[in-house]
This record gives C-alpha cells, sequence and structure tokens, in this order.
C-alpha cells in the first residue's frame, strides 16, 4: 500500500477523542465530504453490479484494506469484494444457490456487529469463509492477515436487504469511529437502494417488453408482411398500440389495436387484449366474432373509472387461388386503406363500437378482394393524428403519402408514411404510432 493511501485512510478513520478541536473539525470536515461524494458516485450508477464494484474500489482506496458488499435483490444475491490492491471477485447467484451461514445471519439481523478473527490455522478460514463466499478472497484476506472485520447492514425503507465487510491491515482497527461507519452505511444504502429499485423497473420493463412487443412476423407463403411501432414514452419502450398476427398460413388473424392511454399500464392491457383475440381465434375465426367475444371478456372485467377501452381491427386473411380473401370487422378504430397495384387508395368501410364500452355488441364483416402487388394497410390514430406546427397529419397526408406507391414492398410504404409523420411532428410530443401491411404476393408459377 503507498504512503498515500495510508494517509487517506487515516484521515477518515484516526482516533479522534484525544485530537484537538481543530483536527477533529478537519477530521468531521473529511468525512462529510467522503460520504457526499461516495452516495454520489453510488446513486449514479444503475447497473448494480458495477454500482457494487465501484463502492469497493472507492472505499478500498479512501478507506479501508477489505471491503465486501452484498445485497439482495428479489431471488438473486450480488457480491462484490476485495482486498488492498487485489482483484475484485464478483458474483451473482440466486439465493437458494446457498450462502455462508454467518453472513446469512448477518444478512437477517440487519445489525451492525464487530468480528475478531483466529490469529491462525483453520478456525481462522472457517472465521473468513463464514462472511466472505469466494475462496479466493478467503486466501487474500488470511494473507493480509486481517485481525478483525465489521459488518454494517444496509437498511432502506424498512428492510435489511444487505451487508458491508470491511476490515483493515493488521494492528489498525475502526476504534472510535462507529458513529462514521454507520452514517457510511446509512449512506451507502440509500444509493444502493435507489439504484436497486431503478434496476428492478426495468427488468420488469424489460419482461414486459419482450411479452408485450409486437410478435415476430411469420413467413407465410403469398404474402409480404411488414410493420412500423414507435411508442409516445421512449424512456418506457411501451406503449398502448398492439399489433398481432397469428395461425396457421392459409388462415391467418391479423390484429392492429389502440389502448386508452399510454406507458406501462397500456401495454399490460394490450396484452390482454391479444390474448383474449387468440383465445376468441380458437372458438370462431370470424373477425366480427372475434372481436365481439373479447369485448364481451374486456366489459366483464373492466373495473369502475378505469381507461379500458381500446379500439381495433381483426382481419383474416385467406388465400383463394390468385386472389386473397379478406374478411375485416372494426372495433372503433381508423379506417384500413387497401392501396391497389395500380396506385389507387380505398378506404375500407367498416363501422363498429370501441370494445370493453358496451355490453353485447356486436360487428359485421366487410369482405374484401385482394389480387397479386395488392396491399392491405392498417394504422392507429398516432398517424392521423400526428400533430405539426398548424395542423394534424390527417388523412388526407395519408393518402398522398400512398399514391403512385401501388405495387412497392410493404416495407417502403410503411416507410413512407413513418418519414412523413416524423418530419410533420418534429420534437413535439406524439402518441403512440403503429402501422401494419400485408400484401399479396403469390407465386408467379
Amino acid at each position: 500500500m503507498t504512503s498515500s493511501v495510508r494517509e487517506r485512510h487515516a484521515r477518515l478513520l484516526a482516533e479522534s477523542r484525544t485530537a484537538e478541536p481543530r483536527a477533529r473539525l478537519a477530521q468531521a470536515s473529511t468525512r462529510a465530504e467522503f460520504l457526499l461524494r461516495l452516495s454520489r458516485t453510488v446513486s449514479a450508477i444503475q447497473n448494480p453490479q458495477r454500482a457494487l464494484e465501484t463502492l469497493v474500489s472507492v472505499l478500498l482506496e479512501e478507506m479501508v484494506d477489505v471491503a465486501q458488499v452484498v445485497v439482495r435483490n428479489g431471488p438473486w444475491q450480488l457480491v462484490s469484494g476485495a482486498v488492498q490492491d487485489g482483484p475484485i471477485h464478483s458474483s451473482s447467484a440466486r439465493i437458494v444457490e446457498g450462502t455462508p451461514a454467518d453472513l446469512d445471519n448477518a444478512l437477517r439481523r440487519g445489525l451492525r456487529d464487530d468480528v475478531v478473527l483466529p490469529k491462525a490455522g483453520a478456525a481462522r478460514r472457517r472465521a473468513l469463509a463464514g462472511f466472505l463466499p469466494d475462496p479466493d478472497l478467503v486466501d487474500e484476506v488470511d494473507a493480509l492477515g486481517c485481525e478483525q472485520l465489521a459488518t454494517l447492514p444496509l437498511n432502506a425503507r424498512g428492510r435489511s436487504f444487505g451487508v458491508l465487510v470491511i476490515g483493515r491491515s493488521p494492528g489498525f482497527g475502526f476504534g472510535d469511529a462507529q458513529n462514521f461507519l454507520d452514517d457510511l452505511a446509512a449512506r451507502i444504502a440509500v444509493g444502493l437502494d435507489a439504484t436497486l429499485v431503478v434496476a428492478e423497473s426495468r427488468y420488469v420493463a424489460s419482461v414486459l417488453r419482450r411479452s408485450l412487443a409486437p410478435t415476430d412476423l411469420p413467413q407465410v407463403p403469398g404474402l409480404t408482411l411488414a410493420t412500423y411501432y414507435r411508442v409516445a414514452h421512449q424512456s418506457q419502450e411501451l406503449g398502448g398500440d398492439f399489433l398481432d398476427v397469428h395461425g396457421p398460413d392459409d388462415d391467418l388473424i391479423l390484429l392492429c389495436g389502440d389502448v386508452a392511454g399510454k406507458g406501462v399500464e397500456a401495454a399490460v392491457h394490450a396484452k390482454r387484449i391479444r390474448n383474449a383475440v387468440r383465445t376468441a381465434a380458437l372458438v370462431d375465426r370470424t373477425p366480427s366474432s372475434i372481436l365481439g367475444l373479447t369485448n364481451r371478456v374486456l366489459v366483464s372485467e373492466a373495473e369502475e373509472f378505469s381507461e379500458g377501452m381500446a379500439t381495433g381491427v381483426c382481419a383474416r386473411l385467406r388465400p383463394e387461388g390468385r386472389t386473397l380473401r379478406v374478411d375485416l370487422a372494426n372495433a372503433g378504430h381508423p379506417a384500413a386503406l387497401l392501396v391497389r397495384a395500380d396506385g389507387t387508395v380505398e378506404e375500407v368501410v367498416a363501422d363498429g363500437v370501441a370494445l370493453a364500452l358496451l355490453d353485447n355488441t356486436t360487428y359485421d364483416d366487410v369482405e374484401l378482394t385482394l389480387h397479386p402487388r395488392d396491399t392491405l394497410l392498417v394504422h392507429t390514430d398516432g398517424v392521423t393524428e400526428a400533430r405539426g406546427v398548424d395542423d394534424l397529419f390527417g388523412d388526407h397526408r395519408l393518402r398522398d403519402c400512398l399514391r403512385g406507391l401501388g405495387g412497392l414492398p410493404p416495407s417502403a410504404l410503411i416507410e413512407s408514411i413513418a418519414v412523413a409523420v416524423s418530419e410533420h411532428l418534429g420534437e413535439r410530443a406524439h402518441d403512440d404510432i403503429a402501422i401494419f401491411a400485408a400484401q399479396f404476393s403469390p407465386d408467379p408459377s
């Protein structure tokens, strides 16, 4: 250890009872500055494992010769520890996989304790192994000759979620620094708790995102599919617009919808609707029947004063020789568009009440016929209601984007719309946006 590191340790942990008032004041100022800097450092790191490793590095650099941090987050236990001038040992494992008995007891009790280590032999190694899960760290602390360990609980929001284990070189203890160590543990606990909360929120969001994101488009002979999805709150990466395609290649169900609200709650509700539609399709694959049964489910589950309303378009696609038959029903959603191969754009007129408003609502099917290179395009109101400087994007701009693009791949149609909407929006806030296009492209042979 360099003399400068030893001096930093001394400034924080030197005995202060016999020091002059000026020296005690200087030490108090140094401790306060250190605690503030440490707290800000830990709070700024949003990855829990990196936060632990950074915390261990700072403690070894500024204060102690042995440092280990253990935190429990859900079913996981994260550990990071090291000795002065040694490598950091980090691990992540499920709690059920086992924790050394003494460390587990310290985690459960949530109380500060001082552990005097045996001088040498098997008893010393057993004592070290009771607090240090990593065998290599046990070897390094044993070789260092550490005589005492201090276990400091990490408590926040009324619970004990971790423990800090620290030690110093032979001949050095913690003296009258107990109040400072308590403050240290409290500051670390607040910072790490904030990091864990953010990490847990991101984990939950990632799980929801994977389960709620539009499903991968299937490879269907005779069809070319394309989608575009943009959420209102980019930080959440979740929204209330939803797309889904499912079923056998010769009897495909297409769903595009929009849930009232934004963010995680809307995305969860969208997932419920997708599941209800898939279930209803097992009973009757007619779009009007699917929407009717889904509506009954949503009405029966609706909570009072909740924003459970949703709109949607459901279509059934079935190849019939050189044409594609499309049966379509609409539940209060913006009208679907049919882009013919010659460039003409037709509105699919199909009216129906939004989902989750009225019980026993019935819907009507509209039958369409797609010829080679005709494209069915469905979108949410985030497209037409995108607000520019003076007005909304509107249906007229949408149709202008599509004119002359007949026969082009559906991805080209969607990209044209997405670019135009983005230019119209600029940097303004917007609603969730979803676009789905299906082009009939049978094998020429």
